[in-house]
């Protein structure tokens, strides 16, 4: 299970240092993709993609989601390998479609992992309780 935030710098070729309590979770590789929900990338264990992928199919077959989503997210995904130092390399691309650039806030997310930058994960968290409290269904 991911969970906490931790600050982490990209390096100059794009590199992110994983914290340790997350690499065991996703060992040597997972794959990561660009949310349709918000300006972050996720990262999955190779486990979990399938799981997310199936329900993202059959959304679209119950008409709960629409085949441009699913082509959308698809076609962002890539699989990233984690070197000897527990670090991944991320694509150019998708750290240019989030604005990624040398800092990043890393979060577990239950099932995944989650890379912000930190402005826009600042602007989530200081969104108030009622907003929160609206949208949660715990």
């Amino acid at each position: 299970m991911f969970t906490g935030e931790h600050d982490r710098l990209l390096d100059e070729k794009g590199r992110l240092a994983l914290p340790p309590n997350f690499r065991r979770h996703l060992q040597d590789s997972a794959f990561i993709a660009k949310s349709l929900q918000a300006p972050c990338l996720m990262v999955y264990p190779a486990e979990e993609i399938e799981k997310v992928a199936e329900r993202l199919v059959e959304q679209v077959q119950a008409k709960k989601a629409t085949a441009d989503a699913q082509r959308r997210w698809a076609a962002s995904i890539s699989e990233v390998k984690t070197d000897t130092q527990g670090r991944i390399a991320i694509p150019t691309k998708l750290r240019d479609e989030v604005g990624l650039k040398r800092e990043a806030v890393v979060i577990g997310v239950i099932n995944r992992l989650e890379i912000w930058i930190p402005s826009e994960w600042n602007r989530i968290e200081e969104q108030s309780e009622s907003e929160l409290s609206e949208s949660v269904w715990l």
